[in-house]
């Protein structure tokens, strides 16, 4: 007697199913991994302005407590001040470190040499001896050095926020106030 062995392939039905279910675990999927990319760039921002902080107090230590006579925007006609890049390169040995890959726009980083603004305020001054500290009574821990620059960056931190670099070396997030 012999037995006869059905070849049984997938339906149509069944492939069908298959492919649903790939394509519903995939729609869930993109979203999810779209937000830890989102993450993660935020992630690179925070610690490249911990690494401009280091840079920061290593330009410090070596110019008795003044701060780079630099300007937030080089880029600008009438401004003849250096970009804070050219102060804190040799502390910091790397350029990629001023740019956040969060970045939307990059010509920014370009003409600018950095993807965060530079508190001019501050510029070839004590912090102790700045305006803020004195007239407003602002502690160090509340003076920011380096921000993300909201027109040519993008969301670095929660939505609507941006990540500092305070003057005594910490970094934070706040949600922008408009």
């Amino acid at each position: 007697m012999q037995v006869k062995i059905k070849n049984r392939g997938f339906t149509l039905i069944e492939l069908l199913v298959v492919i649903s279910i790939i394509a519903l675990l995939m729609g869930i999927m993109m979203p999810v991994v779209g937000r830890v990319r989102t993450v993660a760039k935020r992630t690179v921002c925070v610690s490249n302005l911990r690494n401009i902080g280091i840079g920061f107090r290593l330009y410090l230590d070596e110019n008795n407590d003044y701060m780079p006579p630099a300007t937030n925007m080089p880029s600008l006609a009438l401004n003849k001040k250096k970009p804070i890049t050219f102060y804190l390169d040799r502390h910091i040995g790397q350029k990629k470190i001023f740019k956040c890959p969060g970045d939307t726009v990059d010509k920014y980083f370009a003409t600018e040499e950095s993807s965060y603004a530079y508190n001019n305020w501050l510029g070839n001054r004590r912090v102790s001896d700045s305006f803020l500290t004195k007239r407003f009574n602002v502690k160090e821990r509340n003076i920011h050095v380096m921000y993300d620059y909201k027109p040519f960056h993008g969301k670095a931190g929660k939505v609507g926020a941006k990540n500092y670099l305070y003057a005594d070396g910490h970094t934070g997030n706040l949600r922008n106030q408009e």
